[in-house]
Protein backbone atom coordinates (compact mmCIF):
# COMPACT_ATOMS: atom_id res chain seq x y z
CA UNK A 1 0.00 0.00 0.00
CA UNK A 2 2.84 2.44 0.53
CA UNK A 3 4.64 2.34 -2.86
CA UNK A 4 0.98 3.12 -4.28
CA UNK A 5 0.33 5.84 -2.12
CA UNK A 6 4.51 7.07 -3.09
CA UNK A 7 3.04 6.86 -6.64
CA UNK A 8 0.32 9.15 -5.85
CA UNK A 9 2.10 12.22 -3.97
CA UNK A 10 5.03 11.66 -6.67
CA UNK A 11 2.40 11.91 -9.63
CA UNK A 12 0.88 14.99 -7.82
CA UNK A 13 4.46 16.61 -7.96
CA UNK A 14 5.27 15.77 -11.64
CA UNK A 15 2.07 17.40 -12.16
CA UNK A 16 2.96 20.78 -10.91
CA UNK A 17 5.89 20.48 -12.01
CA UNK A 18 5.37 20.03 -15.44
CA UNK A 19 2.74 22.34 -15.19
CA UNK A 20 5.41 25.27 -14.33
CA UNK A 21 7.47 23.93 -16.60
CA UNK A 22 4.84 24.65 -19.70
CA UNK A 23 4.16 28.31 -17.76
CA UNK A 24 7.88 29.56 -17.56
CA UNK A 25 7.86 29.60 -21.09
CA UNK A 26 6.09 32.72 -20.32
CA UNK A 27 8.29 34.23 -17.98
CA UNK A 28 9.64 37.76 -18.60
CA UNK A 29 12.74 37.28 -20.57
CA UNK A 30 15.15 39.62 -18.03
CA UNK A 31 18.20 39.63 -20.66
CA UNK A 32 16.19 40.59 -23.68
CA UNK A 33 16.32 44.07 -24.76
CA UNK A 34 13.21 44.18 -26.30
CA UNK A 35 9.86 45.86 -25.01
CA UNK A 36 7.81 43.03 -23.26
CA UNK A 37 4.22 43.19 -22.43
CA UNK A 38 4.40 41.82 -19.17
CA UNK A 39 0.30 41.49 -19.02
CA UNK A 40 0.12 39.61 -22.24
CA UNK A 41 2.86 36.82 -20.76
CA UNK A 42 0.58 36.92 -17.68
CA UNK A 43 -2.38 36.05 -19.33
CA UNK A 44 -0.32 33.03 -21.55
CA UNK A 45 0.74 31.70 -17.91
CA UNK A 46 -2.76 31.44 -16.97
CA UNK A 47 -4.27 30.21 -20.36
CA UNK A 48 -1.30 27.80 -19.98
CA UNK A 49 -1.96 26.44 -16.53
CA UNK A 50 -5.52 25.53 -17.22
CA UNK A 51 -4.79 23.97 -20.50
CA UNK A 52 -2.65 21.92 -19.34
CA UNK A 53 -4.75 21.01 -16.41
CA UNK A 54 -7.45 19.94 -18.72
CA UNK A 55 -5.62 17.97 -21.04
CA UNK A 56 -4.04 15.94 -18.34
CA UNK A 57 -7.48 15.54 -15.78
CA UNK A 58 -9.89 15.18 -18.47
CA UNK A 59 -7.61 13.09 -21.02
CA UNK A 60 -8.16 15.27 -24.50
CA UNK A 61 -5.95 14.56 -27.40
CA UNK A 62 -7.15 18.21 -28.29
CA UNK A 63 -7.42 21.41 -27.00
CA UNK A 64 -10.05 24.47 -27.82
CA UNK A 65 -9.14 26.63 -30.84
CA UNK A 66 -9.14 29.77 -29.52
CA UNK A 67 -5.89 28.76 -27.39
CA UNK A 68 -2.46 29.73 -29.45
CA UNK A 69 -0.79 27.34 -31.26
CA UNK A 70 2.51 28.05 -29.28
CA UNK A 71 0.32 27.43 -26.29
CA UNK A 72 -0.68 24.56 -27.31
CA UNK A 73 2.39 23.08 -28.97
CA UNK A 74 4.22 23.21 -25.22
CA UNK A 75 1.47 22.05 -23.04
CA UNK A 76 1.50 18.79 -25.84
CA UNK A 77 5.14 19.03 -24.97
CA UNK A 78 4.73 18.54 -21.29
CA UNK A 79 1.82 16.42 -21.46
CA UNK A 80 4.27 13.54 -23.29
CA UNK A 81 6.85 14.26 -20.65
CA UNK A 82 4.34 14.20 -17.78
CA UNK A 83 2.83 10.65 -18.81
CA UNK A 84 6.73 9.54 -19.52
CA UNK A 85 7.37 10.19 -15.69
CA UNK A 86 4.38 8.73 -14.20
CA UNK A 87 5.24 5.60 -16.36
CA UNK A 88 8.94 5.65 -14.82
CA UNK A 89 7.51 6.71 -10.99
CA UNK A 90 5.35 3.24 -11.54
CA UNK A 91 8.12 1.24 -12.62
CA UNK A 92 10.53 2.77 -9.82
CA UNK A 93 8.25 2.34 -7.20
CA UNK A 94 7.07 -1.18 -8.10
CA UNK A 95 11.09 -2.06 -7.67
CA UNK A 96 11.44 -0.46 -4.27
CA UNK A 97 8.24 -2.45 -3.21
CA UNK A 98 9.41 -5.81 -4.17
CA UNK A 99 13.15 -5.08 -2.80
CA UNK A 100 11.11 -4.13 0.57
CA UNK A 101 9.84 -6.88 1.30
CA UNK A 102 12.43 -9.44 0.06
CA UNK A 103 15.48 -7.18 2.38
CA UNK A 104 12.17 -8.08 5.29
CA UNK A 105 14.40 -11.37 5.18
CA UNK A 106 17.82 -9.85 5.28
CA UNK A 107 16.93 -7.76 8.64
CA UNK A 108 15.45 -10.99 10.36
CA UNK A 109 18.63 -12.59 10.10
CA UNK A 110 20.67 -9.43 11.10
CA UNK A 111 17.45 -8.87 14.07
CA UNK A 112 18.25 -12.22 15.28
CA UNK A 113 22.34 -11.69 15.90
CA UNK A 114 21.61 -8.28 17.66
CA UNK A 115 21.51 -10.58 20.79
CA UNK A 116 24.67 -12.09 20.34
CA UNK A 117 26.41 -8.70 19.57
CA UNK A 118 25.02 -7.57 23.11
CA UNK A 119 26.66 -10.82 24.81
CA UNK A 120 29.80 -9.86 23.04
CA UNK A 121 29.78 -6.27 24.74
CA UNK A 122 28.65 -7.86 28.11
CA UNK A 123 31.30 -10.76 28.57
CA UNK A 124 34.11 -8.14 27.39
CA UNK A 125 32.85 -5.52 30.23
CA UNK A 126 32.65 -7.82 32.50
CA UNK A 127 36.31 -9.29 31.50
CA UNK A 128 37.54 -5.89 32.36
CA UNK A 129 36.24 -6.12 35.84
CA UNK A 130 37.14 -9.42 36.50
CA UNK A 131 33.86 -10.71 36.77
CA UNK A 132 33.48 -14.40 36.12
CA UNK A 133 29.20 -14.34 37.18
CA UNK A 134 28.55 -14.02 33.44
CA UNK A 135 24.64 -15.53 33.27
CA UNK A 136 24.91 -13.82 29.47
CA UNK A 137 27.40 -15.66 28.31
CA UNK A 138 25.99 -19.08 29.43
CA UNK A 139 22.57 -18.06 28.03
CA UNK A 140 21.45 -20.97 26.21
CA UNK A 141 19.36 -18.87 23.67
CA UNK A 142 21.91 -16.65 22.74
CA UNK A 143 24.89 -19.55 22.23
CA UNK A 144 22.53 -21.81 19.85
CA UNK A 145 21.65 -18.34 17.80
CA UNK A 146 25.71 -17.72 17.35
CA UNK A 147 26.65 -21.49 17.46
CA UNK A 148 23.41 -22.48 14.29
CA UNK A 149 25.32 -23.24 11.37
CA UNK A 150 22.26 -22.12 9.16
CA UNK A 151 21.84 -18.88 10.44
CA UNK A 152 25.81 -18.10 10.23
CA UNK A 153 25.45 -18.97 6.69
CA UNK A 154 23.01 -16.58 6.57
CA UNK A 155 24.23 -14.14 7.50
CA UNK A 156 27.68 -14.43 6.05
CA UNK A 157 26.19 -14.29 2.71
CA UNK A 158 23.75 -11.53 3.49
CA UNK A 159 26.61 -9.88 5.11
CA UNK A 160 24.93 -8.93 8.17
CA UNK A 161 27.13 -6.86 10.07
CA UNK A 162 26.28 -4.08 13.02
CA UNK A 163 27.85 -1.02 13.72
CA UNK A 164 29.61 -1.45 17.44
CA UNK A 165 29.84 1.57 18.56
CA UNK A 166 25.29 2.02 18.04
CA UNK A 167 25.07 -1.16 19.41
CA UNK A 168 26.89 -0.08 22.96
CA UNK A 169 25.22 2.90 23.27
CA UNK A 170 22.09 1.34 23.29
CA UNK A 171 23.04 -1.65 25.71
CA UNK A 172 24.26 0.89 27.91
CA UNK A 173 21.67 3.35 27.55
CA UNK A 174 18.04 1.24 26.81
CA UNK A 175 18.96 -2.05 28.23
CA UNK A 176 21.57 -2.16 31.02
CA UNK A 177 19.32 0.25 33.34
CA UNK A 178 16.54 -2.07 33.00
CA UNK A 179 15.12 -4.15 36.14
CA UNK A 180 15.17 -7.18 34.28
CA UNK A 181 18.39 -6.90 32.88
CA UNK A 182 19.53 -6.04 36.57
CA UNK A 183 17.89 -9.60 38.09
CA UNK A 184 18.78 -11.37 35.18
CA UNK A 185 22.33 -10.60 35.71
CA UNK A 186 22.10 -11.38 39.78
CA UNK A 187 20.75 -14.65 39.68
CA UNK A 188 22.95 -17.38 41.08
CA UNK A 189 22.23 -19.77 38.41
CA UNK A 190 20.19 -19.65 35.02
CA UNK A 191 17.62 -22.33 33.69
CA UNK A 192 16.60 -22.93 30.19
CA UNK A 193 13.65 -20.83 30.86
CA UNK A 194 15.26 -17.77 32.84
CA UNK A 195 17.49 -17.36 29.21
CA UNK A 196 14.83 -17.72 27.25
CA UNK A 197 12.50 -15.10 29.16
CA UNK A 198 15.47 -12.55 29.03
CA UNK A 199 15.87 -12.74 25.18
CA UNK A 200 11.99 -12.52 24.82
CA UNK A 201 11.98 -9.41 26.58
CA UNK A 202 14.80 -8.04 25.32
CA UNK A 203 13.15 -8.04 21.84
CA UNK A 204 9.73 -7.03 22.74
CA UNK A 205 10.75 -4.23 25.54
CA UNK A 206 13.79 -2.98 24.13
CA UNK A 207 14.72 -3.84 20.64
CA UNK A 208 11.16 -3.73 18.94
CA UNK A 209 9.66 -1.15 21.52
CA UNK A 210 12.28 1.71 22.70
CA UNK A 211 11.19 4.86 20.64
CA UNK A 212 14.41 5.98 20.09
CA UNK A 213 15.45 3.23 18.37
CA UNK A 214 12.43 2.82 16.31
CA UNK A 215 12.82 5.76 14.95
CA UNK A 216 16.41 4.99 14.27
CA UNK A 217 14.99 2.23 12.03
CA UNK A 218 12.31 4.37 10.46
CA UNK A 219 14.72 7.13 9.51
CA UNK A 220 16.34 3.83 7.56
CA UNK A 221 13.47 2.39 6.27
CA UNK A 222 10.24 4.11 4.72
CA UNK A 223 8.75 0.41 5.40
CA UNK A 224 9.21 0.03 9.08
CA UNK A 225 5.91 0.55 10.77
CA UNK A 226 4.77 -2.29 8.47
CA UNK A 227 7.82 -4.67 8.48
CA UNK A 228 8.45 -4.28 12.17
CA UNK A 229 5.28 -7.11 13.37
CA UNK A 230 6.59 -9.39 10.68
CA UNK A 231 10.16 -8.88 11.77
CA UNK A 232 8.75 -9.43 15.50
CA UNK A 233 7.32 -12.16 14.94
CA UNK A 234 9.80 -13.95 13.18
CA UNK A 235 12.36 -13.51 15.14
CA UNK A 236 10.36 -14.03 18.37
CA UNK A 237 9.53 -17.53 16.90
CA UNK A 238 12.76 -18.35 16.49
CA UNK A 239 14.12 -17.85 19.67
CA UNK A 240 11.23 -19.96 21.27
CA UNK A 241 11.81 -23.02 18.95
CA UNK A 242 14.78 -23.41 21.14
CA UNK A 243 12.96 -25.40 23.32
CA UNK A 244 15.77 -27.48 25.13
CA UNK A 245 19.53 -27.87 25.25
CA UNK A 246 19.69 -29.77 22.22
CA UNK A 247 17.50 -27.84 20.04
CA UNK A 248 18.22 -26.01 17.16
CA UNK A 249 17.10 -22.85 16.20
CA UNK A 250 14.41 -22.64 13.16
CA UNK A 251 14.69 -20.59 10.53
CA UNK A 252 11.24 -19.07 9.18
CA UNK A 253 10.04 -18.79 6.28
CA UNK A 254 8.97 -15.22 4.79
CA UNK A 255 6.20 -16.95 3.07
CA UNK A 256 5.49 -20.71 2.29
CA UNK A 257 4.70 -19.69 -1.30
CA UNK A 258 7.06 -16.83 -2.25
CA UNK A 259 6.96 -17.19 -5.97
CA UNK A 260 3.23 -16.75 -5.70
CA UNK A 261 2.86 -14.27 -3.37
CA UNK A 262 5.36 -12.19 -5.47
CA UNK A 263 3.44 -12.65 -8.22
CA UNK A 264 0.08 -11.92 -6.30
CA UNK A 265 1.95 -8.35 -5.38
CA UNK A 266 2.95 -7.20 -8.78
CA UNK A 267 -0.42 -7.75 -10.41
CA UNK A 268 -1.97 -6.12 -7.80
CA UNK A 269 -0.05 -3.31 -7.53
CA UNK A 270 -0.26 -3.26 -11.31
CA UNK A 271 -4.07 -3.22 -11.51
CA UNK A 272 -4.28 -0.78 -8.97
CA UNK A 273 -2.34 2.00 -11.02
CA UNK A 274 -3.38 0.81 -14.47
CA UNK A 275 -7.23 0.40 -13.74
CA UNK A 276 -7.32 3.52 -11.27
CA UNK A 277 -9.69 5.64 -13.62
CA UNK A 278 -12.59 2.47 -13.60
CA UNK A 279 -12.03 1.37 -9.43
CA UNK A 280 -12.68 5.40 -9.15
CA UNK A 281 -16.21 4.83 -10.96
CA UNK A 282 -16.85 2.32 -8.90
CA UNK A 283 -16.18 3.85 -5.86
CA UNK A 284 -18.11 7.02 -7.11
CA UNK A 285 -21.46 4.95 -7.83
CA UNK A 286 -21.61 3.95 -4.72
CA UNK A 287 -20.21 6.57 -2.13
CA UNK A 288 -23.77 8.64 -1.32
CA UNK A 289 -22.92 12.33 -0.94
CA UNK A 290 -19.08 11.55 -0.65
CA UNK A 291 -17.58 12.72 -4.19
CA UNK A 292 -14.23 10.50 -5.14
CA UNK A 293 -12.12 13.20 -4.61
CA UNK A 294 -12.79 14.21 -1.28
CA UNK A 295 -12.46 10.36 -0.04
CA UNK A 296 -9.26 10.40 2.18
CA UNK A 297 -5.99 8.88 -0.60
CA UNK A 298 -5.51 6.26 2.05
CA UNK A 299 -9.02 4.93 1.51
CA UNK A 300 -9.46 5.44 -1.83
CA UNK A 301 -6.19 2.66 -2.17
CA UNK A 302 -7.61 0.57 0.17
CA UNK A 303 -10.74 0.57 -1.67
CA UNK A 304 -8.91 -0.12 -4.98
CA UNK A 305 -6.88 -2.49 -3.46
CA UNK A 306 -9.86 -4.61 -2.72
CA UNK A 307 -11.80 -4.24 -5.60
CA UNK A 308 -8.89 -5.37 -7.84
CA UNK A 309 -8.28 -8.01 -5.53
CA UNK A 310 -12.11 -9.27 -5.66
CA UNK A 311 -11.81 -8.90 -9.33
CA UNK A 312 -8.67 -10.12 -10.60
CA UNK A 313 -7.95 -13.01 -8.05
CA UNK A 314 -10.47 -15.61 -8.47
CA UNK A 315 -8.60 -18.35 -5.23
CA UNK A 316 -9.42 -15.27 -2.97
CA UNK A 317 -13.03 -15.72 -1.20
CA UNK A 318 -14.58 -11.98 -1.40
CA UNK A 319 -14.98 -12.04 2.38
CA UNK A 320 -11.41 -12.84 3.42
CA UNK A 321 -10.48 -9.67 1.15
CA UNK A 322 -13.11 -7.26 2.85
CA UNK A 323 -11.94 -8.44 6.02
CA UNK A 324 -8.00 -7.77 4.85
CA UNK A 325 -8.73 -4.27 3.71
CA UNK A 326 -10.85 -3.58 7.09
CA UNK A 327 -7.94 -4.52 8.92
CA UNK A 328 -5.60 -2.23 6.90
CA UNK A 329 -8.16 0.88 7.12
CA UNK A 330 -7.86 0.49 11.13
CA UNK A 331 -3.73 0.60 10.70
CA UNK A 332 -3.62 3.62 8.00
CA UNK A 333 -6.12 5.11 7.89
CA UNK A 334 -8.90 7.49 9.69
CA UNK A 335 -11.15 6.62 13.05
CA UNK A 336 -14.40 6.62 10.48
CA UNK A 337 -12.42 4.58 7.49
CA UNK A 338 -13.17 1.22 8.81
CA UNK A 339 -17.14 1.64 8.59
CA UNK A 340 -17.02 3.36 5.29
CA UNK A 341 -14.45 1.02 4.12
CA UNK A 342 -16.56 -2.08 5.32
CA UNK A 343 -19.93 -0.51 4.28
CA UNK A 344 -18.47 0.50 0.74
CA UNK A 345 -17.03 -2.81 0.11
CA UNK A 346 -20.34 -4.83 1.00
CA UNK A 347 -22.25 -2.82 -1.27
CA UNK A 348 -19.61 -2.87 -4.39
CA UNK A 349 -18.83 -6.88 -3.82
CA UNK A 350 -22.85 -7.54 -4.31
CA UNK A 351 -23.08 -5.73 -7.14
CA UNK A 352 -20.02 -6.95 -8.67
CA UNK A 353 -21.03 -10.69 -8.35
CA UNK A 354 -24.78 -10.28 -9.51
CA UNK A 355 -23.08 -8.66 -12.91
CA UNK A 356 -20.64 -11.36 -13.21
CA UNK A 357 -17.27 -9.20 -12.82
CA UNK A 358 -16.90 -11.10 -9.50
CA UNK A 359 -15.84 -14.98 -10.76
CA UNK A 360 -14.63 -16.95 -7.80
CA UNK A 361 -13.34 -20.42 -8.26
CA UNK A 362 -11.63 -23.05 -5.91
CA UNK A 363 -11.27 -21.81 -2.34
CA UNK A 364 -12.59 -18.72 -3.22
CA UNK A 365 -15.72 -20.21 -4.43
CA UNK A 366 -15.83 -22.78 -1.63
CA UNK A 367 -15.55 -20.53 1.05
CA UNK A 368 -17.61 -17.39 -0.01
CA UNK A 369 -20.97 -20.15 -0.03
Amino acid sequence: MQAIFAYHTAREAEFNICKQEAQDNFLPDLNSMEVQDKEELAKDREQTGLAFEALVHNGLNTVSDDIKPEIVKIIKAEQKSYINRLNANKDHFKKRLLTGITSIYDDYIKFIYIVVEIQTLISQEKRKKNNSHDNFAKNIVINKLKSSEAIEEERIRKKVAWDTDLIRAWYREYLKPQEFFIEYDNLAKTTLEDDQEFVQTLYKTIIFKNENINDYFEALDLGWSENKPILKSMVLKTAKSIETEESEPLLMELSKNWEEDLLFLKQLYDLVIDQEEEYEKLIDQKSKNWEIDRVALTDRIILEMAIAEMIHFASIPVKVTINEYIELSKLYSTPKSKQFVNGLLDVLSEDLQKNGQIKKSGRGLLDNK
